[in-house]
Formats: C-alpha cells, sequence, structure tokens
C-alpha cells in the first residue's frame, strides 16, 4: 500500500526550536520519513542551517559564521552548519535541502554527495535557476520545485506561473513540484498529474487538512510543523 511520505519542516519544529540539531534529533527519534531543512552561505562561504535572511538584524551574506554563531547565541540558540548537521542525520533518515538563495548549488550537492547516497536526499528551491542549475549538471539529483512564494514583486504573473506550472516545469525539470496547501485547492494536483510530476504539500498543520490529504493518492508528502501529530493520523489511517 502507498504510503504518503511524512516530512518534518525545519525537523520536529512543534517540539524544538527549527533547524536546530535538536528539532532534527527529535524528528527522528518520532519516526519522520523525511526531514526539511534550509540552506543559506555565510560571507567566509560556511553553509550554514537557517531560514530567515537576517541574524540579530544583520543580513547571513555580510556575516562570518562565528558572527552569525554569536548572534544567534544572544537569542538563546546555535545555528549549525550543514556540516554538522549531515554529521548527525547521515543514514538516520532522508533530507529535503531547500537553498534559499541561487549562487551556491554546486557546494551544496559536493557536500551533500560527501555525506548520503543520492536516493537519500532531495533539493529544492522557490528559484527556477537553482533547481535547472542542479538538474543540469546533475540529472541523477532529484530536485523539487517550491511554489506559492510570500509577497512576490510580481504576484499577479508570480500566482498564475504557481496554478498552471506547465511552462516552468518544461524550463526546470524538477523531479517533483512542492506547493503551498492553498494552492492545491485549486486544480492544482490535477495539472501536476498532466504534468507528471509527484506532489510534495507544504506546510499543512491542520489536522483535518492532513486527514484528507494522507487520502489523497496524488499527495506523496506532506511537510510539516507537526510531525507526530501527521504520523498519529497515519498511523490511524493504516490500522482503518
Amino acid at each position: 500500500m502507498r504510503k504518503t511520505l511524512i516530512v518534518a519542516h525545519r525537523g520536529a519544529s512543534n517540539l524544538a526550536k527549527e533547524n536546530t540539531i535538536a528539532s532534527f534529533e527529535k524528528a527522528i527519534d518520532i519516526g519522520v520519513d523525511m526531514i526539511e531543512f534550509d540552506v543559506r552561505r555565510s560571507r567566509d562561504q560556511t553553509l550554514i542551517v537557517h531560514h530567515d535572511e537576517l541574524v540579530g538584524g544583520k543580513p547571513i551574506k555580510t556575516l562570518t559564521y562565528d558572527e552569525i554563531s554569536e548572534g544567534a547565541k544572544t537569542q538563546g540558540f546555535s545555528i549549525p552548519t550543514v556540516e554538522e548537521v549531515l554529521q548527525h542525520t547521515s543514514g538516520r533518515v532522508d533530507l529535503d535541502v531547500e537553498i534559499k538563495e541561487e549562487g551556491y548549488e554546486e557546494e551544496v550537492v559536493e557536500i551533500l554527495h560527501r555525506h548520503l547516497k543520492t536516493d537519500r536526499f532531495l533539493i529544492t528551491s522557490f528559484h527556477d535557476l537553482c533547481v535547472k542549475r542542479i538538474k543540469d549538471n546533475h540529472p541523477d539529483v532529484r530536485t523539487g520545485l517550491i511554489l506559492g512564494i510570500s509577497k512576490p514583486p510580481h504576484p499577479i504573473r508570480t500566482r498564475i506561473s504557481e496554478f498552471f506550472p506547465a511552462r516552468r516545469c518544461r524550463e526546470t525539470e524538477p523531479d517533483i513540484l512542492v506547493p503551498h496547501w492553498k494552492l492545491v485547492r485549486t486544480g492544482f494536483l490535477h495539472r501536476a498529474k498532466k504534468e507528471k510530476r509527484p506532489v510534495f504539500v507544504w506546510t499543512v498543520n491542520d489536522q483535518r487538512r492532513i486527514w484528507k490529504m494522507l487520502h489523497d493518492e496524488r499527495i506523496e508528502g506532506i511537510i510539516t510543523d507537526k510531525p507526530d501529530v501527521a504520523l498519529s493520523l497515519r498511523k490511524k489511517m493504516d490500522a482503518s
């Protein structure tokens, strides 16, 4: 029987600080299928795991990793490097690695290949060029195009390209599509099926919505801040 994958968004972020070693350990402990995390690059070329563009009010790309660590420490948490995350998770869980900016795709692929077999990770991005560059240079690496960007500079054009992603699929050739849950209410899943693209939906936290998506065979993965809830619901469904 097909099993919908449960993807822990930034780790088990309802149980520990997101994008930290603690949140990843929690996610592994409860038995998720995959962990999603965000990658940025510091001024001194260190790949780090952090969602926001700023730390302590300053852009990450203008700071060294030591400065980033100090800024995070003053706020009571630690920002791990990608290397540290891979050392903790390698061989224990599959990974959904989101690249937040263009320009360091090759570094991300290289470090992932050093730690993982290709079938143990997926690289995703909102940026079409990131996805295209990876697929052009590493056709064996699975990629995903994320849709549902918040506050796009050209909202009408962007929303149309998200609701109807055929052209972007042809240009970037992603292995999967990763729409925001609001997009799937508009016939998106039917169009994704026509494009022969599996779908991971983000970020699904409502229990009724998770339950409904677990029963939709067009959805391969559910990305959620509440992986414990999603796993419980999947277990309930399997038992019924």
